[in-house]
């Protein structure tokens, strides 16, 4: 992790604000830049091996605070549930360093956005995989796409041969959910050639394409 020189310090070099940090001071993150080596700047996470025995949902205090030894946090929840890990990290994520792993943010990225949005989307779920590494907290990358023209980005910032997680919640009676989700996945799978899928929600048929083993945990909305 490197700190970008001009934003180490709140305000303007006049503001009487220059010694301190004011709340909201730095609603981009740039205080803390990873490499990267694709040309939109999102962070590289290394691969991790690793299967969770349980997926905690990250609104839920009790189950954090219960975790066992291998457990995870997962953030496949409405976005407002977990904009804090973004918007005040260092807050945010304290309840992933409680548990000690996590799959990262699931930052929706919906085909009705301009795709410079959902590129933002993608490089905030993998800036805070990069903030929880440089925590000690284990990332797991969540990969999330839209259409086709995503792809690019969408899958940029992951090692090959790395384990990853997949939501399927939501599209299980979505005809074009389906499609996209089966296309984007067979994709997802010729690119990284994970090695091994946790799938949160039904598993679904397109899930046994490729040669990438999966795991599947159920989730609370089992068959939406």
């Amino acid at each position: 992790m490197t700190l970008a020189p001009e934003h180490t310090l709140g305000g303007t070099r006049t503001s009487h604000r220059w010694g301190e940090m004011p709340g909201g001071w730095d609603r981009l993150n740039t205080r803390a830049l990873f490499s990267s080596s694709n040309p939109w700047g999102i962070p590289d996470l290394p691969p991790v091996t690793c299967e969770p025995a349980r997926l905690l949902p990250y609104n839920d205090r009790r189950a954090t605070a219960a975790a066992r030894p291998g457990d995870a946090v997962h953030f496949f929840l409405d976005d407002y549930r977990f904009e804090i890990v973004w918007t005040k990290p260092e807050r945010g994520l304290s309840r992933c360093a409680s548990v000690g792993a996590a799959l990262t943010p699931d930052f929706s990225l919906w085909t009705t956005m301009p795709l410079v949005m959902q590129q933002w989307q993608v490089y905030r779920s993998r800036w805070c995989g990069a903030w929880m590494l440089a925590h000690n907290i284990t990332a797991i990358p969540t990969v999330s796409w839209s259409t086709p023209d995503s792809y690019p980005f969408a899958f940029a910032g992951i090692a090959a041969g790395s384990t990853v997680a997949v939501s399927t919640v939501g599209i299980v009676r979505d005809r074009e959910a389906r499609e996209l989700f089966a296309a984007g996945y067979e994709a997802m799978c010729e690119r990284l050639r994970p090695a091994l899928v946790l799938v949160y929600g039904t598993a679904l048929p397109t899930c046994t394409v490729g040669d990438a083993p999966i795991r599947a945990y159920p989730s609370r909305w089992a068959g939406r």
